[in-house]
């Protein structure tokens, strides 16, 4: 029951932060070892509890998302051809090597998270840029397949550049972006790699309850607050686990 209560409060946690900024993979990956998921499969049991998570983020997005469908759709698609790339990585992976790599996803999505960002930093209409973004687009949908702990803030800044609006607009753009892209990602994996059955349904709830909850609160928080904590929780995290797979 314990186990439980814990998975359900760390998955809400990690929904919450899907809303804002898109760290369940690096929430809850940490959680799943620690009751005794092997990692490919704990990443694997991550993105499909992420579908849950993803309706609840959506739904929430709906009122920014309302006028910036077709980009929203545009940059959706292009983000989950690049999921398929990068699942079918994960799929022929082993837990040893990815154990491995974990530390430095997770390193960089906390470097990046910190990065302060250029004030009244305009988007950028250059032809190469422009091409580069969308580029950027599909590389972190192919990270977002194979892992995703920081995918969201690396989609944040890739968007920044293509969207010349709020945060709150290409937010809920990436939000729906994730959600299209780990719904085929999920489904490849059930298909492939066994999932932990057992903790789908905690995590699930956690994840949609929190994902609906996440949305709202970028409506009325500073974003730069939580980044700046998440951002010293991801480093200090890749310290830790970075540890645990090299020494």
């Amino acid at each position: 029951m314990a186990s439980i209560i814990y998975l359900v409060l760390m998955s809400l946690l990690a929904g919450i932060l899907t809303g804002i900024v898109g760290m369940a993979a690096l929430t809850l990956y940490p959680v799943l070892l620690s009751v005794g998921v092997p990692p490919i499969t704990a990443n694997a049991t991550i993105t499909v509890a992420q579908v849950g998570g993803g309706i609840g983020t959506v739904l929430a997005s709906l009122r920014e998302l309302r006028h910036h469908w077709r980009q929203a759709i545009q940059i959706a698609i292009l983000n989950t051809i690049g999921g398929v790339l990068g699942a079918t990585i994960l799929i022929h992976s082993s837990n040893t090597g990815f154990k491995k790599v974990v530390p430095v996803f997770i390193m960089l999505a906390g470097v990046m998270i910190l990065t302060p960002r250029r004030k009244n930093q305009q988007p950028v209409n250059n032809t190469l840029i422009s091409f580069l973004s969308w580029l950027g687009v599909f590389l972190v949908g192919i990270y977002t397949g194979f892992f995703g702990a920081g995918a969201g803030l690396l989609m944040i800044a890739v968007l920044s550049k293509i969207i010349d609006d709020k945060y709150t607009i290409y937010n809920a753009m990436r939000n729906f972006a994730s959600f299209t892209n780990n719904v085929v990602s999920a489904t490849m994996f059930i298909l492939t790699i066994p999932i932990a059955w057992a903790v789908i349904i905690p995590l699930l709830i956690g994840l949609f309850t929190g994902g609906y909850i996440g949305p709202i609160i970028v409506r009325y928080i500073p974003s730069k607050v939580i980044k700046t904590a998440v951002g010293i929780f991801a480093i200090g995290l890749a310290l830790v686990l970075g540890y645990q797979a090299y020494f």
